[in-house]
């Protein structure tokens, strides 16, 4: 999957089932569907709980916004 299409799956697709709030979770969730395409991976992140899938969500998003002092 290339990054295009990640950001786009990633955004009308949302792990978290809602829609990202910023650039931050926009990245989080193309990450996601990336990784959500590998076998196993996919699988594993999926059978997440909800809530489970929103704290990976807010983590990741809470990571880029510290390297990008967003």
């Amino acid at each position: 999957m290339d990054a295009k299409f990640s950001v786009k799956h990633g955004t009308e697709f949302p792990f978290n089932d809602r829609p990202p709030v910023d650039k931050a979770e926009t990245t989080a969730l193309a990450i996601l569907a990336d990784l959500g395409d590998r076998r196993g991976v996919g699988n594993e992140l999926e059978g997440c709980d909800r809530d489970i899938k929103e704290e990976i969500v807010t983590t990741l998003a809470a990571i880029v916004r510290e390297v990008y002092g967003a």
